[in-house]
């Protein structure tokens, strides 16, 4: 049961959503499938686990008129093996599938058609691109928490492997964008590389997703995701060593 579930995972047969959010990126079915084994597992052993509570409630119930004690013994051995090794078999199957998951995700090309550095600091977002053109907001481009107009952007080609350099100017933020069903922290003194490849177009908010100070709920992005003609329209409109803040053009 345990191989044919991972099989099924692999293959990407397992097409329930759980309620996950479906992702926009090629690492999405692989996250997706890792959240649907770890339900395809969980409900079962739920099942039993509840069913053996329910089965010694009904079947060892005190009866009335029983004046005898129940008999007492402190080991089953046969029982604690099972309810030892097989959680333990569990673990290891979705541990050696989040292993593999892992590892595709952390891995980075060594030719990504673009390389964006990404600049978190309190309390906003930098992007550089490889001409030297940025995109920046912070808290002091946002009137209200409630205004997405003066966000800065990340502009992406959607089917063309980006690197994102993740860098913070002080204290440790996150780059998160839920529909990428992952996060990535941005940690002082490390060099933090993700390759993202965006495989459908749209737009959607981005966020530090660790409380970084008194602002912290500012630090705000947008991501627009356009086909490959598109962006290179865009990116040949920017002057190189450009700064676009919050939607106003500045040289």
């Amino acid at each position: 049961m345990i191989l044919g579930t991972v099989i099924f995972a692999q293959s990407g047969f397992l097409a329930t959503n759980w309620g996950a959010k479906r992702g926009v990126d090629t690492y999405s079915p692989l996250l997706h499938n890792l959240w649907s084994l770890n339900y395809y597992i969980a409900l079962p052993v739920a099942a039993i686990v509840l069913g053996g509570i329910l089965w010694c409630v009904v079947r060892y119930r005190a009866r009335p008129g029983d004046t005898r004690r129940p008999r007492q013994f402190q080991y089953h051995i046969p029982i604690e093996a099972t309810y030892t090794i097989i959680p333990l078999i569990l673990v290891a199957v979705i541990f050696g599938y989040m292993y593999g998951i892992e590892s595709k995700m952390t891995h980075v090309s060594k030719h990504p058609g673009l390389v964006i550095r990404v600049l978190g600091f309190q309390w906003g977002w930098r992007f550089t691109y490889p001409n030297g053109h940025q995109e920046l907001g912070s808290v002091a481009t946002q009137p209200s928490i409630n205004d997405q107009s003066a966000l800065p952007i990340l502009y992406l080609p959607t089917h063309e492997t980006v690197q994102l350099d993740l860098t913070t100017a002080d204290v440790i933020h996150t780059f998160y964008v839920p529909e990428l069903l992952y996060q990535r922290d941005l940690i002082q003194g490390v060099k933090n590389t993700v390759d993202i490849n965006v495989t459908t177009t749209g737009e959607w908010l981005g966020e530090c997703n660790t409380l970084c100070g008194t602002y912290h709920t500012f630090m705000r992005f947008e991501v627009k995701a356009m086909p490959r003609a598109a962006f290179d329209a865009w990116y040949r409109a920017q002057k190189p060593n450009s700064i676009t803040v919050a939607g106003a053009s500045k040289s």
